[in-house]
């Protein structure tokens, strides 16, 4: 279904040369053969070869994250929603797409679920409604409505004339499948209702909660059977075994369980992830289980033994920081799950996984000499490591909060942390040692930059203003305002004599360098600006929005000169390599794109 280069260049965007990371996952499906496992993520779906757990498609025509997917009942059919306001509907066996229904709302949906006989499909999501579809047709139907708030989950009964719905509004709705009159509503959870599930008989309807409860109803009389309760977290999703003997529930403590259907007996705790879980999935033939985690794997379980059977890794949450070393042979990054990563830049293959951190990283950069590495992270810390041996050399403590942005002196001497608590704070890089502590601004700093001679610090702040500081002694020069709202980015120009702020406000202003004077200010976004950097000649200002588009502007006249779109999800950091070459971004869908440099400015002329 995909052509032989590795997975990394599938579907790359115009410019782009390689992809790190599959993108944040949001839900997984088995086909009803169980060979394959489709995943849903904020760049496209990716579907999964279950007896070798490798990649062999990667689907995407959805311009923003996917959302949720559901198997045609013969396998040959996969529907997609995503956050684009259509479901698309993709051959399972050539990746080709076959239709598309546009959902004409701006809600998210949520769920999707086809009726066991094939003839409907059912949606749902924030705006409280149930659509339901002619499948052949592709047309709208009918609505059901009467929940109160956000619909998390939707399921069939299997005799095809009920369909359950799962509110936040802590009820549990029945509806006639053929018309969508309500039939009763089911109440007992004290919290949002997140999760259902129909016993293959269809005689129980499981249902959980974050009350930290999964309830099982008699679907005939709406009576509540039993309660399960036994130390469990909230409960975020649902499903029996096809042969009805289990009851799996994802929840978030991390855990998969595994409960006898019949007797609600705990029968197994499948302990692996590292965070809540996002999704669950039996094998047609009741072996296996897979489940999709904040943490970004997907684990294959056995659900008797309660073993781990296998992994698939390469997803990504939020990418916040990347930067390419001095030699431009490796890419760093932090990211959301509490690892800085390194990446190979030729053979496009994980270099190294760096591991210490006990939250999420903030903020990645290397020495100028290449020698080390900093990180920066939510829980307090920088840590130094060396990229010779790709230990940890020293761990910088004294920041009281999460540090979210890195800049090393161009001498190689200083390292400035900028803080949530509001501070920068210098650090001898060789010692460790603390040399000054700059205080200031009223809010978090967003960013912080040297000039290329070391000589100036300059940093950027959430109290919408810009200062100007020493950058060896610390003390401040200017105060510079003119922004309207927080200022995230800040970068100067690779001969030092400007440099560029970007803001929520959706302006970049220009400032000249020697006297703090604003020159100009950059226009025409209508999103807000969370990044920029200059290509190393100089001659190109490249911003990032929240959109995931990549603008490219001539820093002189103002003029806008391109876009690019190649994230689904806000993009948060820029990086060029020293050459010039390469650029790398990192955005909020969990991917890095590396773009080609040269083939980008000749699409440009």
């Amino acid at each position: 279904m995909q052509n032989s280069r590795h997975y990394t260049q599938w579907k790359l965007p115009l410019g782009a040369k390689a992809r790190f990371g599959k993108g944040a996952l949001r839900d997984i499906k088995f086909s009803p053969d169980g060979t394959r496992l489709a995943a849903a993520t904020y760049i496209g779906i990716w579907i999964y070869d279950v007896p070798t757990c490798t990649e062999i498609a990667f689907l995407t025509g959805h311009t923003e994250p996917v959302l949720s997917l559901a198997f045609f009942p013969d396998g040959t059919t996969l529907a997609s929603a995503g956050s684009d306001n259509t479901i698309r509907l993709w051959d399972i066996h050539t990746g080709e797409q076959r239709g598309t229904i546009s959902t004409e709302d701006d809600m998210d949906t949520n769920v999707l679920v086809f009726s066991p006989d094939g003839s409907t499909l059912a949606s749902a999501g924030w705006d409280k409604t149930i659509r339901f579809w002619d499948i052949r047709t592709r047309r709208h139907l009918f609505n059901a409505t009467g929940h109160e708030w956000t619909i998390y989950d939707l399921v069939f009964s299997p005799d095809n004339m009920t369909i359950a719905s799962a509110g936040r509004d802590e009820t549990i709705r029945l509806w006639d499948a053929c018309n969508g009159r309500q039939l009763s509503t089911l109440t007992g959870h004290t919290d949002a209702v997140t999760a259902l599930a129909f016993s293959p008989n269809g005689i129980v309807l499981a249902s959980g909660s974050s009350d930290e409860t999964i309830c099982l109803w008699d679907v005939n009389t709406k009576d509540k059977i039993k309660t399960l309760t036994e130390n469990i977290d909230a409960v975020g999703k649902l499903e029996f075994s096809p042969d009805g003997r289990m009851l799996a529930s994802g929840s978030d403590d991390n855990t998969v369980r595994i409960w006898d259907a019949d007797t609600g007996a705990e029968l197994k705790t499948l302990v692996g992830h590292k965070d809540f879980i996002s999704a669950i999935s039996f094998s047609p033939d009741n072996r296996m289980i897979a489940s999709a985690s904040g943490d970004q794997t997907i684990r294959f379980w056995d659900p008797i033994l309660g073993n781990e059977k296998s992994m698939i890794m390469g997803h990504a949450e939020w990418v916040n920081s990347v930067a390419i070393s001095p030699d431009g042979t490796l890419l760093a990054s932090g990211s959301d799950d509490e690892t800085v990563r390194l990446w190979d830049l030729n053979t496009h293959t994980l270099h190294a996984a760096l591991d210490g951190h006990e939250y999420m990283i903030e903020a990645v950069a290397f020495s100028p000499d290449g020698t080390t590495l900093a990180s920066g992270s939510v829980d307090d810390t920088i840590r130094l490591w060396d990229m010779e041996t790709m230990t940890e050399r020293l761990i910088l403590q004294g920041h009281t909060n999460s540090v979210t942005s890195l800049a090393f002196s161009p001498n190689n001497t200083i390292l400035a942390g900028g803080d949530q608590d509001k501070t920068i704070r210098l650090w001898d890089i060789d010692t460790g040692n603390e040399l000054a502590v700059l205080t200031g601004h009223t809010e978090r700093i967003g960013a912080v930059a040297f000039s290329p001679d070391g000589r100036t610090l300059v940093s950027a702040s959430v109290d919408d203003t810009i200062r100007v500081w020493n950058g060896t002694t610390g003390h401040q020069i200017a105060y510079l305002t003119g922004h309207t709202d927080v200022v995230e980015t800040v970068a100067f120009s690779p001969d030092g004599q400007i440099f560029a702020s970007g803001s929520m406000d959706n302006t970049i202003r220009l400032w000249d360098a020697s006297n703090c004077q604003h020159l100009s200010t950059l226009m025409g976004y209508t999103e807000p600006i969370y990044v920029v950097a200059f290509s190393s000649d100089g001659q190109i200002l490249v911003s990032g929005d929240e959109e995931g588009v990549l603008r490219l502007w001539d820093p002189f006249t103002g003029k806008h000169l391109a876009s690019l779109k190649g994230h689904t999800a806000r993009i948060n950091t820029l990086s060029f390599s020293k050459d010039g070459n390469t650029l790398a971004t990192g955005s909020s869908d969990g991917t890095i794109l590396i773009w080609n440099w040269s083939e980008i400015l000749q699409s440009t002329r």
